[in-house]
């Protein structure tokens, strides 16, 4: 009996171990599988074999940001930018739309930092005559000019003295949508907004692929403009995103946001805009075609709408000569009048007849002793 059962129980025992010998050659390869697996996601995760703007945090994308603006600065030591800009005003109300429309020539010349700028701008009055104003900060001397005819010759407006004012003076719009663009939403300066503590990194996230990288900031922002102005005309919540060129300086690329502002809380105003790069000789992009879009909505209606537009017509690495920037060059001449002097001449003849009339006076009373 024992020899039978032995006998039976043999195939059962081989059978099993059988079935167990192939159920492990089956379920290697996946062990191998999910080993493998294993190490390729340790790998792709490890520092090492990252890219620069995988999994970025606010601190890296700014301490990343911060020294692409200060080599670019530090680069484009010799920049020349000529283009024309074209700006678009519409205003709606219950009665009327409005519309102005006015172009701009830009001349921006910067050596080592040190900026001369042309803005020409143009206006076609109610008669389709061409009205122009002509504001220079030169090497040496600073200017505006206009005439309000092309008939008329220009005059000479205003003597400028503190050409920082007014250099951001014309930081919005001329400047901010053309030679500061790479770095400026508009009018609002990137770096400072994003080194302050009420900016607020919502999400950092990588677009695109390899070969062309995007990298997307969405952002809370309150900006206090009371601080810097003394005025809450922009004071309010800012709300968006920012895209970014990692492999060419961090330039913008691309941006939209909203705000909405504490003095019209009923109103949001919405912000976007393109910015396209050349180079033409210069070791970073410079900007080749900007364009931007301010739309102001109340109660869900759009009742102004400013657009903005600027192509470059040349970007060179050469310097312009300085005679551009002089009065000279509009037929005025740097010799008739020095920097800063008035361009009224009613006191120097006040104090010329008050000169003679006291010379008469003398006179008469030394012959009425005489006499």
């Amino acid at each position: 009996m024992f020899s039978e059962s032995a006998a039976e129980s043999r195939p059962i025992l081989t059978n099993t171990y059988s079935m167990r010998l192939i159920e492990t050659m089956i379920s290697r390869p996946h062990v191998l599988l999910y080993a493998a697996l294993l190490l390729l996601f340790c790998v792709v995760k490890h520092p090492c074999f990252a890219f620069a703007t995988d999994d970025l945090s606010p601190e890296k994308f700014l301490q990343e940001y911060r020294e692409a603006v200060s080599q670019y600065q530090a680069a484009n030591s010799i920049v020349q930018i000529e283009g024309t800009m074209t700006i678009n005003h519409q205003r709606k109300s219950k009665e009327k739309e409005y519309n102005d429309s006015r172009t701009a020539k830009l001349n921006y010349s910067s050596i080592n930092e040190s900026e001369m700028i042309i803005i020409d701008t143009r206006r076609e009055d109610d008669q389709n005559d061409l009205q122009r104003s002509i504001t220079v900060l030169g090497r040496d001397r600073n200017f505006i000019l206009a005439r309000m005819s092309s008939k008329e010759p220009y005059r000479i407006q205003e003597f400028i003295s503190d050409s920082k004012a007014m250099r951001s003076k014309l930081a919005f719009p001329y400047l901010g949508y053309t030679v500061d663009s790479p770095f400026t939403l508009g009018r609002i300066s990137i770096l400072p907004m994003i080194e302050s503590g009420d900016f607020k990194f919502v999400k950092i996230e990588k677009l695109g692929n390899k070969n062309q990288e995007r990298v997307q900031v969405t952002f809370d922002y309150k900006r206090d403009t009371f601080k810097d102005t003394g005025e809450y005309r922009n004071t309010g919540i800012y709300r968006g995103h920012m895209i970014f060129d990692p492999q060419n300086s961090w330039v913008l690329c691309e941006y939209n946001f909203e705000m909405t502002l504490i003095k019209t809380p009923e109103a949001r105003v919405v912000v976007s805009g393109i910015n396209r790069y050349g180079s033409e000789g210069s070791r970073f992009p410079l900007p080749e075609e900007v364009t931007g879009t301010v739309t102001t909505f109340q109660s869900g209606k759009e009742i102004m709408r400013d657009e903005y537009h600027f192509q470059a017509d040349r970007l060179s690495t050469d310097p312009i000569p300085d005679s551009e920037f002089t009065l000279a060059a509009y037929g005025l001449g740097d010799v008739e009048q020095p920097p800063g002097a008035p361009t009224n001449t009613l006191p120097y003849w006040a104090f010329g007849f008050a000169i003679v009339a006291m010379a008469i006076s003398v006179v008469l009373k030394r012959m009425a002793r005489q006499a």
